[in-house]
């Protein structure tokens, strides 16, 4: 069976994640080569569970790999366990660099190993959340959840830990980074945060493309809403390029026009 797993994880069908449901199991660890890279990956949590079975988000996985290009310059904020983080490193190469930021003690310690086991140089992998100031902020995750999706929304029934948070700006200064020429962002709510963070990036034009989760839940719970987080990119200069919807969230791509 996982044989038949490994076969089909790379194929693009429809009704692939309802049959692939069936036949994985939904505890263990299982091993698996996800884009050149190296995963651990528990079933028994969602998004990992997706990531073995090859199902996270293929029209946006697509998109990804539509854009970049070897020696391009990736940013994954709210990277989790690498998925996009592993395909940024696959395109971009190692003449390339992915930076990816994950404040989540857990996803992150997972994170850094598949970049260390996989031998991706080009990965600079970041404990800490995007916002628009430095400082500490409050990570909630629901308690006894099985999809491992913190934010920095307050919410009820959750547990909390202390992350650090950096401005996207202020990194790239440090790390030397000119152009972005593309940050997908999916942090449940906190876009608007983010983009804040990267004001003079986007004034100077130096993001050439973003991907990113629209969730009205999660933004109205944190003060925002779609429209004006769609405004924050509109007014960097960008266009709409594709989209996709799944549930109650929308994943949008922009880029330069």
């Amino acid at each position: 069976m996982q044989l038949l797993i490994e076969l089909l994880r790379s194929a693009h069908f429809r009704g692939k994640a309802r049959l692939l449901s069936l036949i994985t199991p939904d505890t263990g660890t299982r091993s698996a080569q996800i884009f050149g890279a190296r995963f651990e990956l528990d079933l028994s949590e969602f998004i990992q569970r997706h990531i073995y079975m090859g199902t996270v988000e293929p029209r946006e996985t697509r998109l990804v790999q539509g854009y970049l290009k070897p020696g391009m310059t990736f940013v994954d904020a709210g990277a989790n366990f690498g998925y996009y983080t592993a395909l940024g490193a696959m395109l971009v190469g190692h003449e390339g660099r992915v930076i990816a930021f994950e404040p989540s003690a857990f996803a992150f310690e997972k994170l850094s190993a598949m970049a260390a086991k996989s031998g991706l140089t080009q990965v600079t992998a970041i404990q800490a959340g995007l916002s628009d100031s430095a400082g500490s902020l409050k990570l909630y995750l629901g308690i006894g959840s099985t999809n491992h999706t913190p934010t920095m929304v307050p919410h009820g029934n959750t547990s909390e830990s202390t992350v650090k948070v950096v401005p996207l700006d202020q990194e790239a200064k440090r790390l030397g980074i000119e152009r972005i020429d593309l940050i997908k962002i999916d942090v449940e709510g906190y876009e608007p945060k983010v983009l804040a963070g990267a004001t003079r990036l986007l004034r100077e034009r130096r993001i050439g493309a973003i991907l990113c989760e629209f969730n009205e839940m999660w933004l109205r719970m944190a003060g925002s809403s779609v429209e004006a987080l769609e405004a924050l990119v509109l007014q960097a200069g960008m266009v709409e390029v594709g989209s996709h919807r799944a549930g109650v969230f929308e994943n949008r791509f922009f880029r330069l026009s």
